[in-house]
């Protein structure tokens, strides 16, 4: 990398500059941003060879995914987004066009979700780390804890898309690899179909992984009782939402929909399509609770189960067993 640290704190502060004259942005100790309403705020990590992998994924998939894992949060919280301060550790090796891409992400992110960048660090380090903290605002925060026995589990869409293009992805040749990490939009993604025989529609479970996109909440958020999103996997971010209520839900394994792109790649790399379903995390799809069943036809949320008295998660087959679940996902830290 040829650009010292002034030169690229200036160049950032200079593409994302902004007229709103209420915000206070780059160039201070601090961003100033006014709320009317309650404000949110979140951080992610994200850490090179334990989040991503710089084979496949380009840092233009990086700055986008940075911005749509930090909004998700803001939107599980009912909120609306606002702005989003950025930090950055990167190796002496990277080449100044890595950062023109990371940073092209992280502008077309803002854009699509309606956000400004107020602000960062920028550090020298072994391998990239890059560090989200979004904040929102809302007149009535939809926590975690709210959950009541009786009350409908909905899904906002599919799940196991992203485990399933986690799983392509690495079953691609290197050159292949070099192709995706240049591709930034879903059409250019459908270059991939035939890779695996019979799978029409690859592109989409590689866009999920490596571009996804934070679902709004705003159509429905004012009857959710609780809320999150699901970006550990279902049942772990489930068990932890009933955690937080003391309660126990039942998932009704004939409610949860089968992608037919995650049927085919698990097909095709002999993987169970309802592991990936269950457990894959990076879906960024909301997990909502509310008690009224009719909000599925109107907002195009799918009831998958519903919370009960009892502590813990079980999955209800077709023959109406009950089946104890364990509450497997994404976790940094396992226990032995």
């Amino acid at each position: 990398m040829e650009k010292d640290e002034l030169t690229i704190i200036k160049e950032i502060r200079d593409r994302f500059s902004f007229s709103d004259s209420s915000v206070i942005g780059i160039g201070d100790d601090s961003a100033v941003l006014k709320f009317i309403n309650s404000a949110l705020l979140t951080t992610d990590l994200m850490i090179e060879d334990i989040h991503f992998d710089l084979s496949y994924s380009s840092f233009y998939h990086l700055g986008f995914k940075i911005v749509s894992v930090n909004v998700s949060d803001i939107y599980a919280m009912g909120g609306d987004f606002k702005g989003f301060l950025f930090s950055l550790g990167i190796p002496e090796t990277i080449e100044d066009n890595d950062l023109r891409e990371l940073f092209d992400g992280i502008e077309d992110a803002l854009k699509h979700y309606g956000g400004i960048l107020v602000g960062g660090d920028l550090s020298k380090s072994e391998k990239v780390i890059l560090s989200g903290f979004a904040t929102g605002e809302t007149d009535n925060p939809v926590l975690r804890k709210g959950a009541e026995a009786g009350d409908w589990i909905f899904i906002t869409s599919y799940l196991g898309l992203s485990a399933a293009g986690l799983y392509a992805l690495k079953n691609f040749s290197d050159d292949e690899k070099k192709v995706i990490k240049s591709i930034r939009n879903f059409e250019n993604f459908k270059a991939f179909d035939s890779k695996f025989v019979g799978i029409d529609r690859i592109g989409e479970v590689l866009q999920r992984h490596l571009l996804p996109h934070a679902r709004q909440s705003h159509q429905f958020r004012h009857l959710a009782k609780a809320m999150m999103d699901i970006s550990d996997g279902l049942l772990i971010d489930l068990y932890r939402l009933c955690e937080e209520n003391n309660v126990g839900a039942e998932i009704y394994i004939d409610k949860l929909p089968v992608h037919s792109v995650v049927t085919r790649v698990s097909e095709c790399l002999s993987l169970d399509p309802m592991n990936l379903i269950l457990s894959g995390g990076e879906d960024y799809e909301l997990l909502v609770v509310s008690h009224r069943e009719d909000i599925a036809t109107s907002f195009g949320l799918i009831p998958v189960g519903r919370i009960i008295e009892d502590r813990g998660i079980y999955l209800i087959d077709l023959l109406k067993r009950r089946i104890p679940a364990r509450p497997e996902g994404w976790q940094h830290f396992q226990q032995v």
